[in-house]
């Protein structure tokens, strides 16, 4: 019984694992700042609305809601941060709900990985209650 010879065997072997296992880590990365970015814009979405109902105005609601979106997002892609856009529903009338939205895009092209799209555009909108008994402006 004759023996092959086996070497540059794991030299092939490698050379076909360690592509597919830096993809696979390039794309739990690219998942996990997904991820990031959608919870963060989420929780500074959910801080907005809730500040934007204790403002006495609808224009003072539309900058408490910008600042809360801006500070809660400090952390995120540059491209983020720069792109962010914050809107509140213009029905600010006590006992009526009103709504903030925010979207933000940020690039996922930095990472490398073959095709990966450029840029994905975040949304998150929250709705929170005006007080039914208190004064506006």
């Amino acid at each position: 019984m004759s023996r092959r010879d086996e070497r540059g065997s794991m030299a092939i072997e490698m050379a076909i694992i360690i592509p597919s296992l830096l993809l696979i880590f390039g794309l739990i990365y690219a998942y996990g700042r997904a991820a990031q970015v959608n919870g963060t814009l989420e929780s500074g979405t959910r801080d907005a609305a809730r500040s934007a109902t204790i403002a006495r105005s609808y224009d003072e609601a539309k900058d408490r809601a910008r600042r809360v979106v801006d500070a809660a997002i400090v952390d995120l892609p540059r491209s983020c941060r720069q792109s962010v856009r914050v809107t509140v529903s213009d029905n600010f009338v006590p006992g009526e709900p009103i709504t903030v939205d925010a979207e933000c895009d940020y690039a996922l092209s930095d990472l490398g990985l073959p095709g990966a799209p450029g840029d994905i555009t975040a949304r998150s909108s929250f709705t929170s209650m005006l007080d039914p008994y208190r004064g506006l402006e």
